[in-house]
């Protein structure tokens, strides 16, 4: 069955009103209503091309002396790996809230406190790989070694990502179609984030302040729940797919559609682990 997973943003900044007949799941800035129809095609997919990629998530804040050395880091291991490696900033903590007029900005998300707070992030930098039970996270000096090691031979799932923007109402569309590729008995959670690159706002960096300091993959909203949504497949046989999609409103926000991208990771909670993670532009280009 198909199914559609559609977010709308509401612009207020008290919790959504109750909306009376609607499946959704209620936040500060969106609402989630489900069960509508995927209407895009996805194309053929060919398994033996599929390879696992790897899901970072890297803790950081604009008032962390450190947090420059491991954003530095990541962009090493992005270059080292390429598309393989999709890494989600997430601006967490004392280190990350908004204090007088220079870092009066506020990166921080509903989300991205829930995912910090799961895993007792107690320190920045720190990351979580595959969204594996590592609590407190991985600090920077181990990031290399934790990626290199993974075992990435075991390729049980596909997603592909196709998302449409409308111009004249500003709303983004995220399609998902997740393909098992592997037999797998019980449920799995689908995760979309939606992330920005190029936010020019000040930076700390040792003892200096970068006013014109250049943020990446920095997580803006989730169209599902943080920790994912339920896929409606009890079990899955090797070849099962499902599509699902999510929409949110990007008017009334300063994100820039043009350096946004979504990200889609297929979550198995059985073992803690992230199966496999997608991620393609707002805009094609």
């Amino acid at each position: 069955m198909k199914r559609l997973l559609s977010a709308v943003v509401v612009l207020i900044g008290m919790t959504c009103l109750f909306l009376a007949g609607c499946d959704k799941i209620e936040g500060d800035f969106y609402q989630i209503v489900q069960n509508e129809d995927v209407t895009v095609t996805f194309p053929d997919i060919n398994p033996n091309e599929v390879y696992r990629k790897v899901l970072v998530e890297e803790f950081t804040g604009h008032r962390c002396t450190n947090c420059p050395q491991g954003h530095q880091i990541l962009n090493e291991l992005h270059n080292r790996y390429g598309d393989t490696l999709v890494a989600v900033g997430i601006h967490y903590g004392s280190l990350a809230k908004p204090i007088g007029s220079m870092y009066s900005y506020d990166f921080r998300t509903e989300e991205g406190t829930k995912i910090g707070d799961m895993y007792n992030i107690d320190g920045i930098p720190a990351a979580i790989v595959n969204r594996q039970n590592v609590q407190g996270g991985w600090p920077r000096e181990q990031w290399a070694s934790v990626i290199n090691g993974l075992d990435r031979s075991n390729v049980r799932a596909a997603v592909q990502l196709i998302n449409e923007f409308d111009e004249a109402s500003k709303t983004l569309k995220a399609n998902v179609k997740v393909t098992t590729l592997k037999a797998i008995d019980h449920q799995l959670r689908i995760v979309l984030f939606v992330l920005e690159d190029g936010i020019v706002k000040p930076q700390k960096d040792g003892n200096q302040d970068i006013e014109d300091y250049v943020h990446n993959h920095v997580l803006r909203c989730a169209l599902t729940d943080a920790f994912g949504y339920v896929l409606a497949k009890d079990s899955w046989n090797s070849g099962d797919s499902e599509t699902y999609a999510a929409s949110v409103s990007f008017d009334g926000h300063d994100w820039n559609p043009a350096n946004c991208q979504v990200v889609a990771a297929l979550f198995d909670p059985n073992i803690s682990q992230v199966l496999q993670v997608e991620k393609a532009n707002v805009i094609n280009r």
